[in-house]
């Protein structure tokens, strides 16, 4: 293999393909690409949200330490840009010979493309809404195509909050098909070429608005659908902000199995339509002969929520339905099977460039080129992920442990631990229950540990809430300064 490609995809459950579909939904191109691929069934994302997590996916950084842990385009962002935008791993392939090019979703900055980080292409900055660009209305008028849309689903009252509906014309009028169409032209371009290629395309997909074309509309057979096992969660055991966010930003979200059973359906004929373009994308690879020197990889920036939980809705949760993804390596010389081990979403470019012999400098993300290749399944102890906050700011650190315990500390609400074996829908909050003291402490030594060691800033709280105050985190402690200037010895 010499070449990589990188299939990303916006808000994808992990359990909406392969051997884990826990609804109908079809996913024919992506079962096949699990099927012959290297699937990693522990992977999350680094944060359940956009923009932190796709900096982290091209940098191999947390978002502690990119700058970027909220959405960059919102009123309250903690960064509008990448604050060292050298961290970005595509330079390491470009050093080394490689044509980058990027098609679709950026969202990592701004006022700044990935055209101004040397990738090739011309996808937008910011969020880059693909409907409203000229190259998207080009593409409709030159191939005489159109659409509106339908909305039938409001999450909020006097319709707002466009949830799903119809996009009334055909699936070659849609963002996804236009975006296929463009990785492909792109791939013929660098394939050309002498030198080897990274190109990525991000899809918006599925993310919603759930707008179903033509084609996909009502192609999931509802009668098949099961509500959620944590349809009926009360979040008694969760943080009050859970609660409020779920009855209060999404006023009109799904209260009974039918609403429920209704929006998965739009969901799942969404996944439809983005796995169809999925399969154009990989059958070009196969006819034109790129499969066998292209290493493919895929996943998505962090999952949905789907109405679990009793109804929660989006992402910036963090619950398995928005923190698992989906992680796929694939090549002919891979032999395909299922990993056990922890892996986050930023250990793809360092794993992949370490598949492909590129040099890189280290980043605090992990390299499963050993995992990928089948010569180990060692791996991570405890994955350790964060969230600052989606309609505000807000920390939150989780921690998941290799025998499956899962620890999400909340700085200003109740603290919450799971056993993902025995409560994967995590309905039971085991923190203060006397029988799992000891788990609880270990997880919470454990973050303490996690912390200390990628440097994350919120190290110091979350020692000190836990009872350890000598952290030299390096944060000033003033009662360690009127000790020393007494000359007393102390606070050290």
């Amino acid at each position: 293999m010499k070449n990589l490609l990188f299939i990303g995809v916006d808000q994808l459950r992990w359990d909406c393909v392969g051997p884990h579909k826990t609804v109908p939904v079809k996913t024919p191109n992506l079962d096949r690409l699990i099927e012959n691929g290297v699937s990693f069934d522990r992977a999350y994302c680094t944060s359940p949200l956009c923009t932190p997590s796709r900096a982290s996916m091209l940098t191999g950084d947390y978002a502690f330490t990119h700058g970027m842990g909220t959405n960059c385009d919102m009123y309250h962002a903690l960064a509008r840009e990448l604050a060292r935008p050298e961290r970005l791993l595509h330079h390491d392939l470009r050093r080394a010979g490689y044509r980058c090019g990027f098609v679709g979703k950026w969202h990592v900055g701004v006022e700044k493309g990935p055209g101004d980080y040397g990738f090739e292409g011309n996808a937008p900055a910011g969020y880059g809404n693909i409907v409203k660009t000229e190259a998207f209305k080009d593409y409709l008028s030159s191939n005489g195509l159109s659409y509106r849309i339908e909305p039938e689903v409001y999450f909020n009252p006097d319709q707002q909050t466009m949830a799903a509906g119809r996009w009334c014309g055909p699936q070659a009028s849609t963002p996804c098909h236009f975006l296929t169409d463009q990785v492909i032209g792109m791939l013929q371009g660098l394939a050309g070429g002498s030198e080897p290629f990274f190109a990525t395309v991000q899809y918006w997909d599925p993310h919603g608005p759930h707008l179903i074309s033509d084609e996909f509309y009502g192609v999931t057979d509802r009668t098949k659908i099961t509500p959620w096992d944590n349809f009926s969660d009360d979040l008694s055991g969760k943080p009050r902000r859970v609660q409020r966010e779920r009855d209060d930003f999404y006023r009109n979200h799904p209260r009974t199995e039918e609403e429920l059973v209704a929006y998965i359906g739009y969901y799942c004929d969404h996944v439809a339509m983005l796995d169809y373009e999925i399969g154009r994308l990989l059958d070009y690879l196969d006819h034109s002969g790129l499969a066998e020197e292209t290493l493919v990889v895929f996943t998505s920036d962090h999952g949905d929520m789907t109405g679990a939980h009793g109804g929660l809705i989006d992402k910036g949760l963090p619950y398995s339905e928005a923190m698992r993804v989906p992680l796929i390596f694939s090549h002919p010389s891979l032999q395909s099977g299922r990993r056990d081990t922890l892996a986050l979403n930023m250990d793809i470019l360092p794993t992949a460039l370490s598949l492909l012999g590129v040099s890189y400098a280290p980043r605090q993300a992990e390299d499963l080129s050993a995992q990928v290749l089948g010569t180990s399944q060692q791996g991570r102890d405890y994955l350790l992920a964060e969230y600052h906050g989606l309609r505000f700011l807000y920390s939150q650190r989780i921690l998941v442990s290799h025998d499956n315990f899962k620890y999400i500390f909340s700085p200003g609400d109740m603290d919450e631990l799971y056993d993902l074996d025995s409560d994967p829908g995590e309905m039971r909050n085991l923190a203060a229950e006397a029988d799992y003291a000891d788990v609880l402490s270990r997880m919470r030594s454990a973050l303490i540990d996690e912390t200390a060691r990628y440097q994350d800033p919120l190290r110091d709280c979350v020692a000190k809430f836990n009872g350890q105050w000598r952290t030299h985190s390096g944060q000033f402690d003033v009662t360690s300064a009127y000790l020393a200037d007494a000359g007393s010895g102390g606070g050290q």
